[in-house]
């Protein structure tokens, strides 16, 4: 064979190689989740995971629930995990929501520095003991939506002047932990992954729950690989170590 013809032979093998793998990578799926900032560290480990065993890229935009929300008519993504579901029902009111998943539950809880505990026995005497509280937004977050309920009900939200506000529960909690602000509350899922900070479960909080949920969008380009990562991350053999590891009970408790 002439050199220019083996030459011609790779050149065409090499051609053919390189257009199958654009093509293999080009109809691979890449996922988009918006996700609850409190959710950060098991869903990333469970993320990691599925990666590894699917081929399946994820994409993960933490934020606070709301304000993943408030995104969804301006970005393209495909799944929506909330801290709350309250914000799912919202979203698949809106026509976004494909199909919801349940992942787990967790609780509002007192939290402050442990090194600058206050002797509070309610929620009204934390409000009118603090002076150097902290609270999440209500608008951006599922906890400061939470935190503005609770203390409506107990008649001293417009007592409540928090001396800072944050945008997610991380913020504030790492705020508490760096003694920016003395206490807020917080997920009890969140404060168990923080040294430096610990919780008190108030009887006013005590009964209330938060349902966490991934729902799968219907502007999903790849509804079939959503739902695969959804039943995956709600999986309760696959994910239960991972969440309860965190600190987010897998079962409501009674």
């Amino acid at each position: 064979m002439s050199f220019f013809k083996l030459r011609w032979v790779v050149t065409f093998l090499f051609s053919v190689t390189v257009s199958g793998c654009l093509e293999q990578n080009r109809d691979r799926p890449r996922l988009r989740l918006l996700c609850a900032a409190g959710m950060r560290e098991p869903v990333s480990e469970l993320i990691n995971e599925f990666e590894t065993e699917t081929g399946v890229e994820v994409d993960v935009q933490f934020g606070g629930s709301g304000t993943l929300l408030a995104m969804m008519d301006q970005v393209e993504a495909d799944l929506y995990l909330a801290a709350d579901d309250g914000y799912i029902e919202e979203a698949s009111r809106r026509g976004f929501v494909l199909s919801r998943h349940r992942v787990g539950f967790q609780s509002p809880v007192l939290a402050w520095n442990s090194a600058k505990k206050i002797d509070v026995t309610s929620l009204a005497d934390w409000v009118r003991k603090s002076a150097r509280s902290g609270m999440a937004l209500p608008e951006t977050s599922a906890i400061g939506k939470m935190t503005e309920e609770v203390l409506a009900v107990e008649g001293v939200c417009e007592e409540m002047q928090p001396c800072a506000h944050f945008v997610t529960v991380y913020e504030l909690a790492n705020a508490i932990q760096l003694g920016s602000v003395d206490s807020g509350i917080i997920w009890d899922n969140v404060a168990a992954q923080y040294k430096g900070v610990s919780v008190q479960e108030l009887s006013e909080l005590s009964g209330v729950v938060s349902a966490v949920e991934v729902a799968v969008l219907l502007s999903s380009s790849f509804p079939n690989s959503a739902t695969d990562l959804a039943e995956f991350l709600s999986n309760d053999k696959i994910a239960r170590d991972s969440f309860e590891a965190h600190g987010l009970w897998r079962e409501e408790k009674p």
